[in-house]
Formats: C-alpha cells, structure tokens, sequence
C-alpha cells in the first residue's frame, strides 16, 4: 500500500509552528495569566483549536477555490501529530513540576534542620541542579536562583538563565531516554491495538473529524458539512460566551446553571457521607461529547463504580463515622499490575512474536512493524531503560531502586495509554506514585528496602510525573492511529461510518509487511515527532523559567501568589517532608496493605476474566480502576449524560440514527473548546491592554 503525500515542507512548518506557538504561550497563560490551561488534558485545547481554525479559515478556503493547493488529510494528520506530541512538554506533563522540583528541597533545607544534613550527607551531584552560588545546601536556600523562581527576580541584570544549562541539559537527556523507551512502546503495541484488539480510540475520532480535508471544491468535510454539528457548536459555544459575560456584567447577563447543587438534600447523614461531587457537579460538554463515542460498557462502569463506591462511603460513615476508604490506594496498586498482565496476556501472542524477532529477525510470514521495525524498538526500548537507570545510578541511586522505578514508570505510562486508548477519557489518573513499593514496604513494618538518598531521587521522578493529564504516550498513540488513517489509508471516513460498538474503524484489514515506501515513510513520521519534542523541550523549558522570574502573582483581578503555586512549591514540597518520613520509618497504613492489594489485583483480574469469558458482562476493569481519581469524579455526571444520550439514540433509533448523531457530539466538544479559546484569547488582550479582567475557566482542570 502506497502511503498518501503527507510529508510535505508545508506539513512540517506548520507543525513545527504549531510547536513553538503551543509550547511557548502555555507556561504564560496557565500560570501568568490563570486562564484555561492551554493544554490540560487528553484532548488539548490548544491542538484542538489551532485544526479546527486551519481547517475552517486556510484549507477550507483552498478546498473550495484551490483544490489543488489544499493539504491532505495525510498533511493535517501529519502536522496534528507533532502538535500534539509535544503537548506533553508545556505544563502538566513536565514543566510544571521538572523546574520547582530542582530547586524547592533546597528551599525546604532552610526549614527542616533534618533534611538539611541529608542533603549535605549525599552530596548529589551538582549537574542535577542549577549552579547555585554557595557550597553548600546551607547556602544555597537564599540563592538569588531560588529566591528570583519562587517570587519574582528583582535582582540587577537578566534573570539567572544561564545557572540552568546543565540541568536543562541533563535532564534532557534523562528525558530523551525516556521518551525515546514510550515511543518504542507505542510502536510495538501499535499492531495488536489498532489491528488486532481494534481498539475504539474514541478521542482520536473526534480529532480525524477536525483534520480529514474536505473533498475537492467542498469548504467543510463530511462532519463540518453536517447542521447538527453547527447546532451543537453555536448552542455550547453561546452559552459559555453568556455565562462569561455574566462574570462582567451580572446586572444584564443572568448566569444560566450548567451544573446542580444538591448539599442541602444532603447535609445529614447517611447522604452526608457521599463524596462531594455526587452534591454538587457541573457538566462538561467535551466530557459528554467523548462518553458518546465510548463503548456503553466502559461509559457505564465509569459512572456505575463511582456511584457504587459512594454507596461504600455511605456503609463506612453508618458504622465507623468515618466514610473514608482508607485501603483504596493499595487496591489501585494492586488494580493496575492486574490490568497490566491482562494486557500482556491479550496480547501474548504479537508480543512473543515482538521478542522473537527482536533475536532472530523477521520472517517472511509475520507482521513487520510500520514505523520502526520491532527488533529495533524492541532494543531501543532495552537501551532507553538502560540510560534511565544509569542516569539515576549516576546521581546516586542504588540499582534495584532505579530499575523498579523506571519499570514502574513505563508500566503506569503503558496501562494509562491503554485506558485511553479505549476508554476516551479526556482526562487520566492513575494513583501510584513511583515510592510506593517503598512506601507499602515500610508502611507494613518491613523496614527499609532503599536507602534515604535512593528514595530522594525516585521521589523527585514521582514529583515531575505526578500529574499524568498530559502524558507523552497517549498523544503519539493517538497521533499514529491518526497517521495509520490519514496517510496510509486516507479517505476512510472511520468517524462517520460504522459503530463504535464494532471497534473497527470501518477500513479494509492492513497487509502483514508494509511496502519500502510504507516504512520509509513510517520511520520519518517517528522522527518528525522526535524533533517536536527536542524543539518543544527547549522553549517549554525557557519560556517557564521566563514565566516563573518575570511574574510573582497572576495578572488576572485575583492576582493569586505565587504563581503555579501547587505544581512549583507545594508538590515539590513533599520530597523533603516524604524523605524524612522515610528516614523516621513512621509510615503507617491504617489497613492491611496485603490485604487491600491483593483484593485490588484478584477483583480487576475477576472483571478482565468477565468481560473476555463473556460478552454480555456489563462491568470493565477500567471503571474499576478509575475509582478515587479526578476524572471518576468530576466527570462521572457528564458521563453519565454522554452515556444516557447514546443508550436512548440506539435504543430508538439504531446503528443509523447512532452514526448520523456524531456530528452533533463533535460539536458539542469543538464548541465548549472554541469558547475556552475565546475567553483564552480574551483574558491575553486584555492583559495587553491592561484592563482587569476576569479568568473564565471553562474546562475542567
């Protein structure tokens, strides 16, 4: 199969453009100006908004006058892809935690006398950090490098960039490792996901809505052409754009609710025991739109476990006062090494195939990989893994420590890109953090398995992952499944045509080895996403520093200090008090944490065996698995919304009235992102222009 043009000049400069534009203004407008987070989550705004606006202002106008100038599908998808890869770098993903984290446990030194003598005891290697001026840890806590990031620098001269090269540079590499190892990933997985399993990808259809081109002389494609996508765009978009002036002017613009407030009906118990967003909660349309293209047992068990595991809360409160789950983090532990052995264990045959031709090389009769060959993803994922444990062994880890670390990592990165990838959630969470072997180990009474130092440096990858709304491997999943579409099968339509319940995207099956030109082609859209995230990194990284030394409080009317204070100070905050936590062994599970582990490992193993034994089981692991998380509970209603609109849609009106509806759940979500955008744009001019405004925040975050 000959691969579409998709690799133009043109393709490229408009993804790097789209790179630098992203990666440069997040920073600023996330924490300087506190508007709606650029990118914030799986389906970023900033990626979204900039396709739909060249789609609908630049190659909807050459579709319809130049046709022979305007860009493929295989362009959009191509330029798309480097967008969204590097959506990864900004802000939650990495810069909103990577820099605090470098420089606030020296701050924390001046504080805890106990810590201080740590940090003195291990003598971590310098490169790790900014150059600071003094010798010592002592001296360090007042270094105008510490103190000019966490207010604002006020010293003589330019901010101190310069004392951050080593450190941008180091842990670039670090970084590059473990991009490189989730690239590799996504690339062995690619088949038995896309292929195989045919995953639904629900975010990715509601992405090739907004890149597929328009067919010659036409200015929209199929879903833009449709009039219930302008309802739903018009409708979502007007109503935000109401509610924000009402922020202004609430004398002529009355609020209209998009949300309920239920916590006089439950103020006493039992209803008093529930969580707080069964009380309360407001609808997300980007949440609605994305449950629609779920598969109805996976919307269901999102809603249905966070209702059941209220119903638990509700139990506790009654008999012990308290509704706490208290053993819900060791059975999330638990939870997810079970679902990533069912993972493993779907897929035990493309992944044996993956190993064997790692050793032997391919054959004649077997799949070969379309990006990478799977020999080479498969060592180069074997020599990433090794640079990330050298680099920590460097810094001072013991091994054990390391290699559990980094394979606990690229496992939570792995279940998550899965989770997505079939769940659509446009937001995700997984609860373990990188110390918790560690932590459940002394938690239980067994003592130190790592050394204090050892646990400081697995702490400090927990801090800049902590968040994983914005995770590397989720965007270049769905930017291959939407380069598989668009360039190598273009004009397949798998948004409009077909059911999400097949989980087939409604295109004739691939060929077992891909032609010369295939791979080629393949092997440069892998490297154009390593190049956007090399050009990303470095203007993520310098427009942060820039961001966090020119701005001490929000430019907004609430002029909040410090700015990024959770991403920047607090969370980082907690590798000093965690590591003498750890020092002290005073970890302490009111619960037995074998216990609760296991019950997570052995009752998602019970869901996966279900839902594979029989088809008509109605409960996935994953609803399971997203028990306790952000998105289970902002977004459990809106959910439950997109879900109860498909139910009824299929219910009465079939397969057809079910495909002629997703126009209208696309709008939904390009008009609640289009009116994000404006208010975006809004809060930015204003800033210019130095009139005080109000930050409207649209979308959950």
């Amino acid at each position: 199969m000959m691969p579409t043009r998709a690799i133009t000049w043109r393709s490229v400069f408009i993804g790097l453009a789209g790179v630098v534009l992203i990666c440069a203004l997040t920073p600023y407008n996330d924490y300087a100006l506190n508007n709606t987070f650029l990118v914030g989550n799986n389906l970023p705004l900033g990626a979204v908004m900039l396709a739909f606006l060249f789609a609908l202002l630049v190659n909807g106008p050459l579709s319809r006058w130049k046709p022979h100038r305007a860009f493929t599908s295989g362009e959009m998808a191509v330029a798309f892809s480097m967008m969204l890869v590097s959506c990864t770098l900004p802000s939650s993903g990495l810069m909103r935690y990577l820099p605090g984290s470098l420089i606030i446990p020296f701050r924390d030194a001046g504080e805890s006398q106990e810590f201080r003598a740590l940090l003195e005891q291990w003598n971590l290697p310098h490169w790790l950090f900014p150059r600071f001026s003094g010798n010592t840890p002592r001296e360090w806590v007042t270094d105008p490098v510490i103190t000019g990031f966490i207010g604002r620098w006020t010293g003589p001269g330019a901010p101190p960039y310069f004392a951050w090269v080593v450190p941008i540079l180091a842990w670039g590499a670090f970084l590059a490792a473990l991009y490189g190892a989730l690239m590799c990933i996504v690339v062995i997985v690619r088949r038995q996901w896309f292929e195989n399993e045919r995953l639904a990808f629900p975010l990715a259809q509601i992405e090739f809505a907004l890149i597929d081109a328009p067919k010659k002389g036409n200015w929209f494609n199929e879903i833009l052409r449709q009039r219930v996508f302008w309802i739903a765009f018009f409708a979502v978009f007007l109503l935000h754009a109401w509610n924000g002036m009402a922020r202004y002017d609430p004398k002529h613009f009355v609020h209209i609710p998009v949300s309920y407030d239920l916590w006089s009906l439950f103020s006493e118990p039992p209803w008093a025991y529930v969580d707080t967003k069964i009380k309360d909660s407001a609808i997300f349309f980007t949440a609605v739109g994305a449950a629609y293209f779920l598969p109805s047992s996976i919307a269901f068990s999102l809603w249905f476990f966070y209702i059941l595991w209220n119903g638990e809360r509700v139990v506790l409160g009654l008999f012990y006062g308290d509704p706490t789950p208290y053993g819900q983090p060791d059975e999330h532990f638990g939870a997810v090494i079970a679902f990533a052995l069912s993972i493993f264990w779907i897929g035990r045959k493309h992944f044996g195939m993956v190993i064997r031709q790692a050793f032997r090389g391919e054959r004649a009769d077997e799949p070969r990989g379309r990006y990478l060959s799977y020999r080479f993803a498969f060592w180069g994922l074997v020599a990433c893994i090794v640079v990330m444990v050298g680099f920590l062994m460097l810094a001072g880890c013991q091994i054990h420590a390391a290699v559990v670390t980094i394979l606990l990592l690229l496992l939570l990165f792995l279940v998550l890109t899965r989770i997505i990838a079939e769940a659509g959630l446009v937001h995700g969470q997984l609860r373990v953090a990188l110390i918790e072997p560690w932590r459940m180990f002394s938690g239980a009474g067994w003592g130190m398995a790592i050394n204090t130092k050892s646990f400081f440096l697995c702490h400090m990858l927990q801090t800049v992952h902590f968040d994983m709304r914005e995770t590397m491997p989720v965007y270049a999943s769905h930017g291959l499944k939407l380069t598989d579409e668009a360039v190598f099968k273009e004009g397949s339509g798998f948004v409009v045509q077909g059911s999400v319940e097949e989980k087939a995207s409604a295109t004739e099956p691939r060929t077992l080895n891909p032609e010369p030109s295939e791979r080629s082609t393949g092997r440069r859209i892998v490297a154009l996403l390593a190049l956007s995230l090399l050009v990303g990194y470095f203007t993520s990284f310098s427009s942060m520093l820039w961001t966090e030394y020119h701005y001490a409080s929000t430019r907004d009317i609430s002029a909040r200090t410090p700015i990024n204070e959770w991403g920047a100070q607090t969370n980082p905050g907690y590798l000093s008090s965690a590591t003498v936590q750890y020092k002290r062994q005073t970890f302490y599970s009111p619960t037995s944490v074998a216990g609760h582990w296991t019950f997570g490992f052995c009752f998602t193993l019970l869901l996966a065996f279900l839902r594979l034994r029989f088809t008509w089981w109605p409960l996935h692991p994953i609803g399971y698995l997203m028990l306790d998380t952000f998105p289970a509970a902002q977004l459990w209603f809106s959910i439950f919304l997109g879900w109860l609109a498909k139910l009824l849609i299929v219910r009465f009106g079939g397969s057809r009235a079910y495909a002629a509806a997703k126009p209208f759940f696309i709008g939904l979500i390009v008009g609640e992102s289009a009116a994000a955008g404006f208010w975006l744009v809004s809060g930015i001019v204003m800033n210019w222009l130095n009139v005080p405004y109000n930050p409207i925040n649209i979308m959950p975050g």
